[in-house]
């Protein structure tokens, strides 16, 4: 019977151990995440190109998907050349920089490949989980994607979500390239 309670509590140390771990991970993910936003909120000088444009959303199409660590989440923030990094990760897929923008939630990759197709690749800064879309340009609007009902639009000034011509996010853009 002690050897039975032995091995619950040693299960028990175990499980907290895992659940401690769990815990400081995401204390770590959190703090990068506002760092990385106190960090841009210095660079908005970047943020005034009138002209650009990007989309984000969920896909319920067939997507590349993945995560991006937060250490390339603080690079990007503090480099003094962010756009090699941008570069870099189109240039990961085969692709080349349409364009880059940030708002305070996301991190939008715009990349097109050797017969110009738009994509983008929206990055979500709380977790990394990423999304892989295609994109298309209007006139007077911007980079624009469409998922079934969604329509996600973005301007240099802001991203914009609608469902079924609903607004559901509006997220001013922090940076771009």
């Amino acid at each position: 019977m002690r050897k039975m309670h032995s091995s619950i509590g040693q299960l028990d140390r175990i499980y907290l151990g895992c659940t401690h771990q769990h815990i400081l991970k995401q204390s770590i993910m959190n703090f990068a995440a506002k760092l990385t936003q106190t960090s841009l909120l210095g660079l908005m000088l970047f943020a005034s190109n009138p002209t650009a444009t990007f989309a984000l959303g969920k896909s319920s199409t067939p997507t590349v998907s993945g995560t991006q660590a937060v250490g390339e989440t603080l690079q990007i923030a503090t480099s003094s050349n962010p756009e090699k990094l941008v570069r870099d990760y189109c240039a990961r897929k085969r692709q080349k920089v349409e364009n880059y923008f940030e708002t305070s939630s996301y991190r939008i990759y715009l990349c097109y490949n050797g017969a110009n197709q738009k994509y983008y690749y929206g990055v979500k800064k709380s977790n990394g989980s990423t999304i892989a879309l295609r994109a298309r340009t209007e006139e007077g609007t911007g980079y624009v994607a469409t998922n079934g009902a969604y329509d996600y639009i973005v301007t240099g000034a802001e991203l914009t979500v609608y469902k079924k011509g609903k607004l559901v996010l509006q997220q001013r853009v922090i940076r771009s390239l």
